[in-house]
């Protein structure tokens, strides 16, 4: 495999828009790393693998058009880009890294190809991405990562995959989430997975999650209902504000854990 390294990069730090040569089908880890004077990048058609921070604190303004021969994106890859405006991932991309995107300032855009073979959205993958408005997730996601998506301020609706097992600790934290429609077969939802998510109103929790971490929704003050119909095999402490009301079956482990917890609780019928 043909590895673009960072010495071939270092000739090249005075061109605005850098095209690499196609006989290169891997960018090597650092290659660019903090090259402020690349505003544009263009990746050659049999490109494999963007290395570890690859092209970490460039100043790309432009979609990076990743080609379809992609699969993997290493930790950190595009982190710190403050001016890159989207990113389109095609069906071939399997991996992607932690961090990758994390802190991309102004990324309102983020779309998995139909067909994608991606199945983990990684830790801290978009963390920081504060003008994220538009997401939508692959088809056959498993597992989404601690701070995947913390403190997306502007992301209002995220569509879930029936395939979602996970959703990791603090995966939403201080998003714009307007509702949830969280999937049957989802098993975890982790510690502050959707804090302070205050556009949320209501919330029903399917029959197949085992888990609700600690503070799931908590510091959600718009939340007036949530619903559990089942009884989970753990809950952690401060699920949701005193506020909200518990929809519940009367005499269930749900049951209990409101009454030990000074929450409001509706019975729905047996």
């Amino acid at each position: 495999m043909r590895t673009y390294t960072k010495l071939m990069a270092d000739q090249h730090k005075n061109e605005l828009i850098q095209t690499i040569p196609e006989r290169y089908n891997s960018i090597g880890d650092d290659c660019f790393k903090n090259n402020g004077k690349m505003k544009g990048i263009w990746l050659p058609l049999g490109c494999k693998i963007i290395g570890k921070e690859a092209f970490y604190g460039c100043h790309i303004r432009k979609e990076v058009a990743l080609p379809n021969t992609l699969t993997e994106i290493r930790a950190g890859a595009f982190a710190e880009n403050c001016t890159l405006p989207q990113v389109r991932f095609p069906a071939s991309v399997q991996k992607i890294g932690e961090q990758c995107y994390k802190g991309c300032n102004n990324l309102k855009t983020v779309s998995f190809a139909s067909g994608s073979r991606c199945t983990e959205i990684p830790e801290e993958a978009f963390e920081g991405c504060v003008k994220l408005k538009e997401l939508t997730l692959p088809e056959k996601v498993e597992s989404i990562g601690r701070r995947a998506f913390y403190k997306c301020k502007e992301l209002k609706c995220v569509q879930f995959s029936e395939t979602l097992l996970r959703i990791g600790e603090e995966a939403f934290y201080f998003c714009k989430l307007e509702e949830l429609k969280l999937p049957e077969g989802l098993q975890e939802l982790g510690d502050k997975a959707f804090f302070k998510c205050n556009g949320l109103k209501s919330v029903s929790i399917p029959q197949s999650v085992r888990k609700i971490g600690e503070g799931v929704f908590h510091g959600c003050n718009r939340l007036e209902y949530l619903e559990i119909h089942h009884d989970p095999e753990e809950i952690g402490p401060g699920i949701v504000n005193k506020g909200c009301t518990v929809r519940c079956r009367k005499g269930s482990r749900v049951d209990a854990y409101c009454q030990e917890n000074d929450l409001k609780t509706e019975y729905i019928p047996e």
